[in-house]
């Protein structure tokens, strides 16, 4: 006996959200193109209804934006990070993902974004790492710190021109980076991170691949060891 599972016809708002993200990625709808709506309504024979859910599943997917003014409208998007992170953050959210383990995963991956950066930056990159790395170590401010930290982490993992391991880091390394644990910008905590992210810098500077990646599993194994004796175990993100 042959055995079938329930057929089921795809909705018409999927069916045109499929059509479009199928264009906006392959860039038969440019980056920055308003899409029409009422064009849309009179091509497909759907409803204005449909054709606005349609728009909702691609603005969910950083695909199309709203754009208000005169010219105003559904504008197409390149997707970027923010459609990565808003895609982590709900995995991670619904799966309840121990804060432990997003740890390990930056663990993993900024050594060898590290790696990538030595052997791929160029001067604009090094002059946006200095840039930052100048702004850490001038503020005593906590908050100002952790945002410092973050922005330079940011640059040298753009320094890899790795698109994908960028956007990854993009949506987890700023939450990381800034665990809203009391006390953990001291000057002590300070004064280690600067002198980590000096030595990586140096390593990067001077396109040494081997040694960038050896420093910064340094620096992330002793930051993971100073989260985990200071957060409780439920810190979230």
């Amino acid at each position: 006996m042959v055995r079938l599972s329930a057929i089921t016809l795809q909705k018409g708002f999927e069916a045109l959200a499929e059509q479009l993200r199928e264009q906006i990625v392959t860039g038969g709808i440019p980056a920055g193109e308003v899409i029409n709506e009422r064009e849309l309504v009179e091509r497909t024979g759907l409803s204005r209804g449909s054709v606005r859910e349609a728009f909702r599943v691609l603005e969910t997917q950083g695909l199309v934006a709203t754009r208000r003014g005169r010219n105003g409208g559904r504008v197409a998007l390149r997707g970027g990070s923010e459609a990565v992170r808003s895609s982590l953050n709900l995995f991670i959210r619904g799966q309840q993902v121990p804060f432990v383990v997003l740890l390990e995963t930056v663990q993993v991956l900024e050594p060898s974004l590290a790696e990538l950066a030595a052997l791929h930056r160029n001067q604009t990159d090094l002059e946006a790492l200095e840039v930052e790395r100048s702004k850490l170590v001038k503020t005593a401010n906590a908050s100002r710190f952790l945002a410092a930290n973050a922005r330079w982490h940011r640059a040298m993992a753009h320094a890899s021109h790795n698109p994908i391991l960028t956007a990854i880091y993009d949506s987890l390394g700023p939450g990381l980076l800034d665990p809203r644990i009391a006390g953990f910008a001291s000057a002590e905590v300070r004064a280690a991170v600067v002198q980590a992210v000096e030595r990586v810098q140096s390593a990067i500077a001077a396109g040494d691949g081997a040694s960038a990646r050896r420093r910064m599993e340094k620096h992330v194994r002793a930051y993971r060891e100073m989260v985990e004796r200071l957060a409780p175990a439920t810190v979230t993100l």
